[in-house]
């Protein structure tokens, strides 16, 4: 009986250990910002999925993301960016347009934010995680040249 029971209490704690290091959120954190828009993470380095959240793995990653449509317009804006994840962070990322009429658009961290209950020192990470409060400072994603649609 003991041993059944040892072994659900493992199965049960193991469960709650989580193999990702960063959660990336397309909805919107703060909504005082004009023309500022939530996007969806179609793909993560290739990966399709639905879930909002996204959990991911630190490091370098490849976001396709689409971006709402503006009036007139059916299909989403889609475009991929280089992003760099830090460990333990939770990122809202955004569609910032020039106007309200501009399909394009470029990837902004709308907040960040500490993620409860990680410990960036497990796993060996190569240095402390700090989030700056001004949001300038976080080096901001960069656009990935994509062929056009047909």
């Amino acid at each position: 009986m003991n041993r059944i029971f040892l072994l659900l209490v493992a199965a049960i704690l193991g469960g709650c250990a989580h193999q990702w290091d960063t959660v990336l959120d397309g909805r919107l954190y703060t909504r005082t910002n004009l023309h500022r828009y939530p996007v969806s993470i179609v793909a993560v380095n290739g990966e399709y999925s639905t879930l909002v959240p996204r959990r991911v793995d630190a490091g370098m990653l490849r976001l396709t993301v689409d971006a709402p449509p503006i009036h007139g317009f059916y299909l989403p804006e889609r475009k991929e960016f280089t992003f760099r994840a830090e460990k333990c962070v939770r990122y809202w990322l955004a569609a910032q347009r020039a106007s309200s009429l501009s399909r394009d658009f470029e990837l902004v961290i709308d907040h960040a934010d500490v993620v409860s209950g990680c410990n960036p020192t497990s796993g060996a990470p190569l240095q402390a995680v700090i989030v700056p409060s001004d949001l300038s400072q976080i080096e901001p994603p960069r656009p990935i040249p994509m062929a056009k649609r047909p």
